[in-house]
């Protein structure tokens, strides 16, 4: 109950700092959010959801995507996690969560997400090891999804002050 009443104070606040779009459109995209830039077409999707790659490899296949250092880094670890995977007609629409997708439904229901997240500066295995404590270890996620969030973490956060509008800097 108190996750559920932290979120639905955090959402009005959230909208009024950001407007009328995403109210958390400040956060860096995820792997999911990231993919249809970097594959625009259906037939280019399937193919690369089709490769076995790891994190090196699609980093190194992503080079002149036209995607930032970190798009392509928080891509690279994404598609390492969950790729090869059968794509549908709408490969974009069947892609499992993201880190930020995590972050945004697991992380501010007990947090600031600000305080308790965004201003956070930890490694992959920092991250990972969060999950250790018992309150965590009992969020519902996967071995897979926590991985996929402590990679998404990692080479996104911490958000310099700025990049939060002062609404969300609780």
């Amino acid at each position: 109950m108190r996750r559920f009443m932290m979120a639905l104070m955090l959402v009005p606040l959230a909208s009024a700092a950001v407007g009328n779009g995403d109210p958390f459109g400040f956060l860096p995209d995820g792997g999911r959010g990231i993919f249809a830039r970097a594959f625009p077409d259906s037939r280019a999707q399937q193919a690369a959801l089709a490769e076995t790659r790891s994190a090196a490899e699609w980093s190194a296949a992503l080079a002149g995507s036209g995607l930032t250092e970190r798009e392509a880094a928080t891509l690279a670890a994404y598609l390492a996690h969950i790729a090869p995977v059968q794509a549908g007609l709408d490969p974009v629409a069947d892609l499992p969560r993201d880190g930020r997708d995590m972050a945004l439904a697991q992380c501010q229901s007990c947090h600031s997400l600000f305080s308790g997240y965004l201003m956070q500066r930890r490694d992959r295995q920092g991250w990972l090891s969060v999950f250790a404590s018992p309150f965590h270890a009992a969020i519902p996620m996967t071995e897979g999804e926590r991985a996929i969030f402590a990679d998404y973490s990692a080479i996104n956060l911490p958000m310099r002050l700025d990049e939060v509008p002062p609404e969300l800097r609780f």
